[in-house]
């Protein structure tokens, strides 16, 4: 067989049939309007719902019906409209408190030769493993009207209920978030930067206020509104430790599950949308804005810190991994004492739970949480996949509507799932279906990140080996880019997983009489009276998740691929 023949057969081997040609032409297309069809309905259309029954009599979509009474009511009664206040008070004061304390934090893990490294990067990111309101449990233990702290130590009156409370809850609970973004940016920022000044006789705190923190200033300000976002939107901390001080997350869930009032509810929601909307449309354009100061020939090499440097930001590590470590061991321990702080023999009875779902809950939560996980990461990859290689002429939009579920709470998402699909036809409405939709649905925004990065770090090169050997689109995704994608995937998976597993405002809604939430559960225990089976029931979660996590470090290591993003840093 002369060169001109085997060539022949080589063509003829891989051509791709025209009636497959034909049909992969209108792949990219179909899964594209697919993937934007799905976004519409359910994260534009629950929105939609919302806006109806805040602005139109009924809920009637007509121009006659068009009013603004139940704004004039919200702003004209004054203990709904303290909610709006107190949201902005406490967001603001866990804002600055949050972005000064992990500053340093990360300043530490980045320009100074401290030791422990990383027992301090892996304890910073505990907070991620378990629910918000895990917080807001051990806090009331230790510092409640009958706390450990203030009523048995320091014999006072005080508590930590109300502001105070949620302000120190959402600070320990928004650590991590914070951390992941100023690391980030301290660790690319190049650090001759810091030494030419020293070397020109500029001292450490000139060095420190004029280089360091405008050098990473996009990412103070990118992390600062992060943090606002996470805390204004909070529900588990504030309705736990809260007590009658009412924010915009606790005032929905009062007027609907309380009241009833589902117009007050969808318009207090508006209002919830608009400062957590603004606040990540500022995160997503200093995000971008960050790109612009990392410097590409950043050096990872610190010089030797001072002793004092040294010991003063060990001790100061160690002051903020010491709280961390007494919120989980706070509710921990106090799952297996017999009765805070009175009785601290050990008793598994707090794991006997006296609610309703108990370990069914659980078990439905973790496999509501494998399917979100599974189909979490692979909608989200498909997604990357069509945006990032295939570039339909539609991509924008697209990549707007992926992105946008960041900027809605979960609590006014789960509030518009209701008055959407609350109809006999959606037969997925009241079953574990419409939580596992709701979750994919209110973290598709990391998930597609993290595809869309994973994807850029492909080479090109070996997608365009595949179409001219004759592989159409499904073959080229199935055999070349999934495997290659695969440690990305499962990190998608595992993140997918845990939120599952921890998310309470965006399912809190969506619970019923037959099915039953761990993370629910919690709150479910706390209000009556079950503070210990609630901190039972943490734990389970923690642990479940933590296993989880285990997991993905074992298949990363298998593969040889170390996870990255978010997780990584868990």
């Amino acid at each position: 067989m002369n060169i001109t023949q085997t060539a022949d057969a080589i063509t003829k081997e891989y051509q791709i049939p025209t009636a497959r040609m034909e049909i992969d032409k209108f792949i990219v297309p179909t899964v594209t309007v697919f993937i934007g069809l799905i976004l519409c309905f359910f994260m534009l259309f629950p929105i939609s719902a919302i806006l109806k029954l805040s602005f139109f009599k009924g809920g009637e979509f007509a121009l006659a019906n068009f009013t603004f009474a139940n704004f004039q009511k919200y702003f004209t009664t004054s203990y709904t409209l303290n909610a709006l206040w107190h949201s902005l008070y406490v967001s603001f004061a866990t804002t600055i408190i949050v972005t000064v304390v992990i500053f340093f934090y990360a300043y530490a893990m980045t320009r100074t030769t401290i030791a422990g490294k990383t027992f301090f990067r892996n304890v910073i990111m505990m907070p991620l493993v378990a629910p918000s309101i895990v917080q807001a449990l051990a806090l009331i233990y230790l510092f409640g009207r009958n706390g450990l702290i203030t009523a048995h130590l320091l014999k006072t009156d005080w508590n930590i209920y109300g502001a105070t409370g949620i302000i120190v809850s959402e600070v320990l609970y928004c650590l991590p978030h914070a951390f992941v973004i100023l690391y980030t940016t301290l660790s690319a920022v190049d650090i001759r930067l810091d030494e030419a000044a020293e070397s020109l006789g500029a001292t450490p705190f000139k060095v420190f206020t004029r280089i360091t923190v405008p050098s990473a200033k996009y990412g103070i300000f990118s992390a600062a509104a992060l943090t606002f976002n996470l805390t204004i939107t909070d529900f588990g901390n504030p309705v736990v430790i809260g007590a009658d001080y009412n924010v915009l997350a606790t005032e929905i869930y009062a007027q609907v599950t309380n009241l009833y009032r589902f117009d007050l509810g969808a318009t207090i929601s508006i209002i919830l949308l608009v400062p957590s909307i603004m606040a990540f449309m500022l995160n997503y354009y200093i995000s971008r804005k960050t790109f612009s100061m990392i410097s590409g020939a950043a050096r990872p090499v610190i010089p030797p810190s001072r002793p004092l440097k040294k010991i003063s930001y060990t001790i100061y590590c160690s002051v903020v991994t010491f709280a961390i470590f007494l919120v989980f061991a706070t509710v921990i321990i106090g799952s297996f004492v017999k009765i805070w702080p009175y009785d601290w023999s050990l008793t598994f009875q707090h794991y006997k739970f006296p609610s309703i779902g108990g370990y069914s809950a659980i078990w439905t939560s973790v496999w509501v949480s494998l399917i979100v996980g599974i189909s979490g990461a692979f909608i989200t990859l498909v997604a990357g996949y069509v945006m990032e290689t295939r570039k339909p002429f539609f991509k924008q939009g697209i990549y707007l509507l992926s992105v946008m579920p960041a900027a809605i709470p979960g609590l006014v998402m789960g509030l518009g799932y209701i008055l959407a699909f609350n109809k006999p036809y959606y037969i997925f409405y009241g079953t574990p279906w419409i939580i596992v939709i709701n979750i994919v649905i209110c973290n598709f925004t990391l998930g597609i990140l993290s595809s869309i990065s994973n994807l850029r770090n492909i080479d090109p090169s070996i997608e365009e080996a595949s179409i001219s050997l004759g592989g159409d689109t499904f073959r080229t995704f199935f055999k070349i880019i999934f495997p290659l994608s695969r440690v990305a995937f499962f990190q998608n998976f595992v993140y997918f997983f845990m939120r599952s597993m921890t998310t309470i405002s965006a399912v809190i809604f969506l619970v019923s009489a037959t099915v039953h939430l761990a993370a629910i559960e919690i709150i479910m225990l706390d209000n009556d009276g079950w503070t210990a089976s609630a901190n039972a029931m943490c734990t389970c979660i923690i642990v479940i998740v933590l296993i989880m996590l285990g997991i993905l470090q074992i298949v990363a290591k298998k593969t040889g691929r170390r996870p990255a993003g978010l997780l990584a840093e868990v």
